[in-house]
């Protein structure tokens, strides 16, 4: 049986990188957080579990998130005691799913109804092409080169699908995990093109990505750090130098 593993990170405290309110729409992260959950149990139409790892930051969201794993919402709830960022935190689902199809999604994601029908239609129509598939285009991936010709009536695009994109769990392996980085992100998509793999979208949205970032310092290092019972740290960060 095709089935799909939803995973999906949270993380709401503000911080360096966390916002309390996006700049494209008046709510908060937690409010984001919890309309996208509410879309996923609404729209979802096709097989599939939600895997969700809880980075912590505010206690009321993760005691929400507690009920709707008791409702039966969320298969699998993980929570983080520490902030460990979401490379290490996706991982840390991925290695929870039992589908043999990935959906790895941000958490102010607002899905519509027929939303991953729509997005895995390609991948179940063309399983010989190279595509890992989303279910919107955000408007800075239509600039520049990223555009690519149309695909029988789908939309294409190199760096689509950051913050929710649906693939075969075998391309995954293929392209490889997420490192701890604070631009891990970008780093997998460059793997991606590099093994020929871009990205396939229906041909009207399926989803609305609520938040929009003001940005954050490239430069900046992230420290993705583990404390123990006796108070020792085990540090997975990722040494990365800009430029």
């Amino acid at each position: 049986m095709d089935y799909v593993s939803i995973v999906i990170v949270t993380y709401s405290n503000v911080d360096d990188f966390g916002e309390e309110r996006s700049k494209g729409i008046d709510m908060t992260r937690s409010q984001m957080m919890k309309m996208s959950i509410e879309s996923l149990r609404d729209n979802t139409d096709y097989p599939a579990e939600i895997i969700l790892v809880d980075n912590g930051g505010n206690p009321d969201d993760s005691d929400w998130l507690v009920q709707k794993q008791r409702e039966g919402v969320i298969n699998v709830y993980i929570r983080n005691n520490n902030n460990m960022h979401f490379g290490y935190a996706r991982m840390q689902g991925i290695k929870m799913a039992t589908g043999n199809f990935l959906a790895i999604c941000d958490n102010d994601i607002y899905y519509k109804p027929n939303w991953l029908s729509k997005t895995i239609e390609p991948l179940l129509k063309f399983p010989d092409k190279k595509f890992i598939a989303s279910p919107f285009l955000t408007p800075e991936k239509t600039k520049g080169k990223n555009p690519r010709p149309d695909y029988e009536g789908y939309r294409v695009n190199s760096m689509a699908g950051s913050n929710c994109m649906v693939m075969r769990r075998e391309v995954f392996t293929e392209i490889g995990d997420f490192s701890t980085s604070h631009i891990t992100g970008s780093h997998w998509h460059r793997r991606m093109n590099k093994y020929g793999y871009v990205v396939i979208i229906p041909p009207e949205d399926y989803a609305t990505h609520l938040a929009w970032r003001k940005g954050y310092d490239l430069k900046k290092q992230i420290k993705v750090k583990e404390i123990l019972l006796n108070g020792d740290e085990i540090d997975y960060s990722f040494e990365y130098r800009h430029g």
